[in-house]
């Protein structure tokens, strides 16, 4: 077991456990000391085995059902599975899914470093499949064929050999390896690459004459060593690069020079936020309260932002209220300076605080809803005397008054003044309730040869269309051609003959409309 922590792409510590009681107990007393910080365990276990199948594409518990009989055919004592989805697959009209399964043979090697991580309350976030996190590693290497094998060595003990076809993982082997410190490294390294392509084309995976690109990660020790080896085989396509080189062009920053490739693997494992393929749900439960944690921090910092920032706002409105206090305070005495020196100076004072207030109101009301002019009055009553093409109209006369009997503007409230002692005048408003608009019109009958039932009954009409249009409260004749009051005496030929005599008679008349004015807001 090997302890590596990582600060972005600088390599911190690393320490080393043996897997006998001393060394677990070493474990322990190093996980106790990061205080409950996540971590996450890399395997590189000759125990793991893969398997590529193809399945209908499948979705939801159908597809499940199906990974899981499969499980249950190669994985069946392992409960470390994983299912990783590498392409679609059309036949015709049918899909296909090509999948890789992966699998732990043997998962009680695991068993001891677990439970000392669930002793310690370590979260751990995820067991992670070192073949797959080499998968990134590969992209760097931009190969033109179709097949790679990467080759690389974590313990002096072991070589790794991953296959990828067209970038994707589909065979790992790790096969154990005699001469890293005596004997011909070279050759066993060639030997164990060409036993790989055998199997690659007896399960047809490859065909034999396809060219293999092999990556090799060594150390300084065995570097010309294989590259005279490698240049002496024409089937295989070999890079072969020092770990440290390679290092470098990763940005790694390490204080030592590295024998072994294991640095660049948990660097990638790092890179993978969260990243899990072997781990249960119940292994990972310290990991799950570790971000619920954290989200409870992240939170509690979030609302104590949000409160300082309220609390500032509140702060600011706080001085910004105590400023337009102190300026209303001037404002205040300074018109309380200008109401005294015109109270000084008033005229009338008999005229009420209260009264004036109405006058003002009264007048803002009339400039908001009416007085602007009487365009409008004016405009209704040319229509209707448009109607009829005999009458001509000789003078208009428009008023504002606040009695509908008014004959003139205000004179109603004049003559309520007069009437009026100055203690009344005081307590009660002289501005009326209701305001209205009166119209006097005076005009005369064109082409009049003397019919005064013609022209009496020409009136009646005209006073009886504007009566039941109900565009005005008043509508009243206060002269006709002829008079026809009761105290009148009348006489003259009231026939249908016309009399040439009463050819330079006039018929003329006057009528008065009423219209209540509409205030806004009533």
């Amino acid at each position: 077991m090997v302890a590596q922590e990582w600060d972005g792409r600088k390599l911190n510590s690393s320490v080393y456990f043996e897997p006998d009681e001393q060394g677990l107990d070493l474990f322990n007393a190093y996980l106790s000391s990061l205080k409950h910080a996540p971590v996450r365990l890399l395997l590189d276990l000759i125990e793991e085995e893969f398997r590529q199948i193809v399945i209908p594409f499948l979705r939801g518990p159908d597809r499940t059902g199906i990974i899981d009989r499969n499980f249950a055919k190669f994985f069946r004592n392992s409960s470390y599975r994983y299912a990783l989805s590498q392409a679609v697959l059309k036949k015709g009209r049918r899909k296909e899914e090509k999948l890789l399964l992966m699998g732990l043979t043997n998962q009680e090697l695991l068993k001891p470093w677990l439970n000392i991580l669930d002793e310690t309350k370590t979260p751990l976030s995820g067991i992670l499949s070192l073949p797959l996190v080499s998968e990134d590693l590969v992209a760097d290497f931009k190969s033109e064929n179709n097949c790679v094998i990467l080759v690389s060595q974590q313990v002096p003990s072991n070589l790794r050999q991953s296959v990828f076809l067209n970038g994707k993982p589909i065979l790992s082997r790790l096969v154990p390896i005699a001469s890293f410190y005596q004997g011909n490294y070279a050759s066993d390294v060639i030997r164990d690459i060409e036993g790989t392509q055998r199997y690659l084309v007896s399960q047809r995976i490859i065909d034999r004459n396809d060219t293999i690109s092999v990556q090799i990660l060594c150390n300084e020790r065995h570097l010309e060593s294989l590259k005279t080896k490698t240049d002496e085989d024409p089937v295989f396509d070999y890079n072969v690069q020092d770990v440290n080189d390679f290092i470098k062009i990763e940005k790694l920053e390490l204080n030592d020079e590295q024998d072994f490739s294991s640095v660049l693997f948990c660097h990638q494992a790092t890179k993978k936020p969260y990243a899990n393929h072997y781990a249960r749900h119940q292994e990972r439960k310290y990991f799950y309260h570790h971000l619920v944690s954290m989200g409870t921090k992240v939170t509690s910092v979030a609302l104590l932002a949000i409160s300082v920032g309220l609390l500032a706002v509140f702060i600011g409105k706080g001085f910004l209220y105590e400023s337009s206090v102190n300026e209303m305070k001037q404002l205040e005495q300074k018109y309380k300076l200008k109401f005294t020196q015109l109270n000084e100076l008033k005229i009338d004072e008999d005229i009420s605080t209260s009264n004036m207030k109405n006058v003002v109101q009264t007048v803002e009301k009339l400039k908001q809803s009416y007085l602007f002019s009487p365009q409008q009055m004016m405009a209704m009553v040319s229509q209707d005397i448009a109607l009829f093409n005999e009458m001509r109209v000789n003078s208009l006369e428009w008023v504002l008054a606040s009695s509908a009997n008014a004959t003139s503007a205000d004179s109603q409230v004049e003559k309520n003044m007069d009437t009026r002692s100055r203690r009344n005048r005081r307590s009660n408003s002289v501005i009326a309730k209701k305001l209205f608009e009166i119209v006097n019109i005076k005009g005369e009958l064109l082409n009049f040869d003397g019919d005064y039932r013609y022209a009496l009954s020409l009136i009646n009409d005209f006073e009886d269309t504007m009566k039941v249009s109900n565009k005005y409260d008043v509508v009243q004749i206060t002269e006709r051609p002829l008079n026809i009051d009761s105290n009148e005496r009348l006489s003259g030929d009231v026939s249908n003959k016309v009399n040439n005599k009463t050819d330079n008679k006039n018929a003329d008349f006057s009528f008065r409309v009423v219209r209540e004015v509409k205030l806004s807001g009533k």
